[in-house]
């Protein structure tokens, strides 16, 4: 486990935040005594996107209107129809 001293580590922050690798940790040091620990974040949990698309299939022709209403709802992130100029104008 690599051990810095807090200007080493203020030096070359960019560089040893970058090496960090899942699960490495990393000690700060103050006057030779520990007073920091680093540790990378474990990588995210994602599905491919292949897993995706096959757990999107025969859902989607089923889908209605309302159902991305809710959606929008839920995540306000969707333009309204009118916004998307797609000429429905509900």
């Amino acid at each position: 486990m690599p051990t810095y001293s807090i200007s080493e580590f203020k030096a070359r922050a960019s560089e040893i935040l970058r090496d960090l690798k899942d699960g490495d940790e990393v000690i700060i040091t103050r006057r030779g005594k520990p007073c920091g620990v680093l540790k990378a974040p474990p990588p995210p949990k994602t599905r491919p996107l292949s897993e995706f698309r096959a757990s999107l299939a025969g859902k989607l022709p089923d889908a209605t209107w309302e159902d991305f209403q809710e959606i929008k709802k839920m995540w306000g992130r969707f333009p309204a129809p009118d916004e998307a100029g797609d000429g429905r104008g509900e």
